[in-house]
């Protein structure tokens, strides 16, 4: 690794902020959108903010946290040792990702798949680090920690990343509790309150973290062959170039989009439409007047919308009300429309329960499949983030640099275990396979039917195992 200085890891992230910066623009407005920002209807307006955008992305984010995850390694015509080590293999990565969740859970953090689901949907990317650390009693213990993608730097190499860089906020007293260092200003002790960037960067060899100018830890080696970080986009949408384009900087905010691509603009007129139903109703409770008297300068001091209220007027003064505006006769329509647009950019209001009717199996199957397109780019990048972790935990484990580890879980089965796994017991076993099910609206009598009817007579159509994995949706391991 070259000896970076702070300097040169403040300039190879600036750098990287200066192509990037429409992505990470586009981030932080999609956040907005799920804090639900208050529309701005203008000074003196009534506004309307839709609770659209936060409740479609957390259907989205409980979707992932809660679909179901089946770690496998197959078996194939493996001889029993080959087996029982495959099986270890499980174990070992059930085992790291729960050893991993009770020390996020510990610092109040949320869990792995958590994080990952909401960073997938916000912004539209994953990102973080996973490494096997030593304590200072020499002892083993796993951490995983998902980082934001808005904040995460990053060069690719000829086989991947060649560094990453996690950019933080913390204050003089974080810095002294995590690393001991006390960061002072230009000729005094700076404010707690006042925000300090720290760099948290990788290479494929060391780690090192530092501030703009003072080192907190110095470049330590982390005991992993490559960059220990995940990293990805979500979706099928490529890095591309357009005609005009020479640093992608018109296109680079469209390479892994949050789950408010199609409807962003959309909310921004959905709330516009509801200002002005809004101002328009109330006015209809305090509607405008026109005060007359003979030189212009009367005023009302009492309310005159309040029950029993008395106006005193004098010879030649008079009060009426200015009338009620309404809206374009088209208003209603262009909402229809609009609100339908959100919804075939987003999830159907029948997917919140809004029933007046009881669904066929038809429109429950095709409503799933609407949702799929949704969810299934999410779930997707999660089992590579799943994937890419489990690859660097296991690359660092075998190489004998660490100590065995006793990890607990529940594994395939729902069976609890409680075990010493070696490294030996994974170092031969065989690769990896991670698929996430998400627990979507499905006709289970129309798949129970057509299960049946598939291993009727002398001759099955399919066999039990494909009737099992593909019809019923029944994962074994």
């Amino acid at each position: 690794m070259a000896n970076y200085t702070p300097e040169e890891i403040t300039s190879l992230v600036d750098n990287h902020y200066d192509i990037t910066e429409p992505l990470r623009t586009r981030m932080d407005d999609d956040h907005k959108l799920y804090r639900l920002e208050e529309f701005d209807a203008g000074e003196g307006y009534q506004a309307y903010t839709s609770n659209e955008p936060q409740v479609y992305a957390d259907k989205l984010i409980s979707w992932m946290t809660t679909a179901e995850m089946v770690v496998r390694v197959p078996y194939n015509n493996s001889e029993r040792e080959q087996r029982e080590n495959n099986d270890a293999k499980e174990r070992f990565l059930i085992g790291v990702l729960k050893a991993a969740d009770d020390r996020l859970t510990a610092k109040f953090q949320p869990e792995i798949r958590q994080q990952i689901s909401w960073y997938t949907c916000l912004r539209g990317w994953y990102a973080g680090r996973a490494l096997l650390v030593k304590d200072d009693d020499g002892e083993t213990y796993v951490d995983i920690q998902p980082w934001d993608p808005m904040h995460t730097y990053w060069a690719e190499g000829k086989h991947g990343l060649s560094w990453a860089c996690y950019k933080t906020l913390k204050t003089p007293s974080e810095i002294k509790a995590i690393w001991d260092v006390e960061v002072k200003g230009e000729g005094a002790e700076l404010d707690d309150d006042e925000a300090i960037n720290v760099y948290d960067f990788y290479d494929s060899e060391d780690n090192i973290v530092c501030t703009d100018e003072v080192i907190l830890k110095r470049a330590t080696k982390h005991g992993s062959g490559k960059v220990p970080v995940f990293l990805g986009p979500v979706g099928a949408n490529p890095m591309v170039q357009s005609i005009a384009d020479t640093r992608n900087q018109d296109t680079i905010e469209d390479y892994g989009e949050s789950c408010f691509k199609s409807s962003r603009d959309l909310y921004q007129k959905h709330n516009f439409m509801m200002s002005v139903m809004l101002e328009l109703t109330a006015r209809s409770r305090r509607q405008g007047l026109k005060v007359k008297s003979r030189d212009g300068t009367k005023t009302l001091e009492e309310d005159p919308f309040k029950e029993g209220s008395e106006i005193a007027l004098g010879q030649g003064e008079d009060v009426e009300p200015l009338g009620l505006l309404e809206m374009a006769r088209e208003s209603g329509v262009f909402m229809g429309l609009v609100a339908g647009e959100m919804q075939r950019g987003g999830l159907p209001h029948s997917i919140y329960g809004q029933l007046e009717f009881q669904l066929s199996g038809f429109a429950i199957n095709t409503l799933r499949q609407g949702v799929e397109t949704i969810l299934s780019p999410r779930l997707r990048a999660l089992e590579r983030a799943y994937r890419t972790i489990f690859h660097l935990i296991c690359d660092q484990y075998i190489t004998g640099a660490f100590k065995s580890m006793e990890l607990s879980g529940q594994d395939q089965n729902r069976m609890y275990f409680r075990e010493e796994i070696t490294p030996e017991m994974i170092k031969d076993a065989g690769d990896v396979e991670i698929t996430l099910i998400g627990q979507l609206p499905q006709d289970d009598m129309g798949k129970m039917s057509m299960a049946q009817i598939a291993r009727e007579g002398n001759t099955p159509l399919l066999s039990d195992t494909f009737i099992r994995d593909n019809i019923l949706g029944l994962q074994s391991a």
